[in-house]
């Protein structure tokens, strides 16, 4: 590849990314407003980050005078450089003081149904493929196949049946009516990824195991376990993304706003009064993602590691 291409190619990505990011800086930038200055300058800049860049400007020069403050009301009043910063910091993080405290019982909601699904499902899903990966018995496949025959059925179509066995339950307006049904479809995608990776590790390393007296719990927990980290990996990030995002069966079976998650909170918060302030609700936005990005960051790695696991053989 030529150096004229190579240059072509990256300008081109460059671009993608930049036109990626720009709903989410949108979002950001908005956050920081009120309603006044978004009717007026949809796509401006907000006037705390003027302000405080003007005051922060003069502190650097040195220049003690007063610089003007527009205060919420509209007044224009003199304050001292210092002073001016603090006000707009104040200002700008409104919005996001007045989300959080609407949408933080939310997150916690969505944080204890994501960590409780995951783990069910990937306990429960790794032991399945685990037997089904590494025993033989009398209808083993048949067993498998029916599994992962229930992917071909839309989530949709399980919705109102799962409705009514979670209300004969008892289940309505309880974590567990979305943590139980997350764990029990969950699961079939999981025995299906995992049944093909543990089918790729070697037999002698169970044998070894049997021989060193090793029972079936053992070589779970000393063989599969270990060998398996990077593509729990990839099993964990998809399943908490899933669930943190998912919106129409917790909407559903929690009417009780103290068990909404974070999705039908923010669409509760968007139609609700709280929608008049649109910075606000900007805020909210950009806080419910937070904890996906931090994901994000710190699975990106074992993630990769997981997806690519199966790619080379040695």
């Amino acid at each position: 590849m030529s150096r004229t291409t190579r240059i072509w190619l990256h300008l081109a990505l460059i671009l993608f990314a930049v036109l990626t990011l720009v709903p989410f800086a949108f979002v950001i930038n908005n956050s920081m407003r009120n309603n006044t200055e978004i009717y007026h300058s949809f796509f401006g800049l907000p006037e705390a980050f003027r302000g405080y860049s003007t005051a922060w400007f003069s502190r650097l020069r040195g220049d003690d005078a007063p610089v003007p403050v527009k205060l919420d009301d509209g007044e224009v009043r003199q304050a001292a450089p210092a002073e001016a910063m603090s006000i707009y910091k104040e200002r700008a993080a409104t919005g996001y003081r007045s989300a959080w405290r609407m949408i933080r019982p939310y997150m916690v909601n969505s944080l204890v149904v994501s960590l409780a699904t995951a783990f069910g499902v990937l306990l429960l899903g790794s032991i399945s493929a685990f037997v089904l990966s590494r025993y033989r018995f009398p209808g083993s496949k048949i067993v498998f196949f029916f599994v992962i025959s229930t992917m071909m059925f839309p989530g949709v179509l399980t919705l109102v049946p799962s409705f009514l066995l979670v209300k004969q339950l008892g289940l309505l307006n309880t974590y567990w009516a979305m943590i139980l049904p997350y764990v029990a479809g969950g699961q079939v995608f999981v025995i299906f990824i995992l049944k093909s990776f543990f089918d790729g590790l070697p037999e002698d390393l169970f044998e070894a195991a049997r021989i060193d007296g090793a029972g079936h719990f053992g070589q779970y927990r000393f063989i599969v376990l270990p060998l398996s980290k990077p593509i729990f990996s990839v099993v964990l990030v998809m399943n908490i993304l899933g669930t943190w995002n998912n919106f129409l069966w917790p909407f559903v079976v929690t009417t009780d706003s103290s068990y909404h998650v974070v999705a039908s909170g923010l669409y509760v918060l968007a139609t609700s009064g709280n929608a008049q302030n649109i910075g606000t609700l900007f805020a909210a936005y950009v806080l419910s993602s937070v904890p996906l990005l931090v994901l994000f960051i710190y699975a990106t790695r074992p993630f990769i590691q997981g997806l690519t696991s199966g790619a080379f053989k040695a």
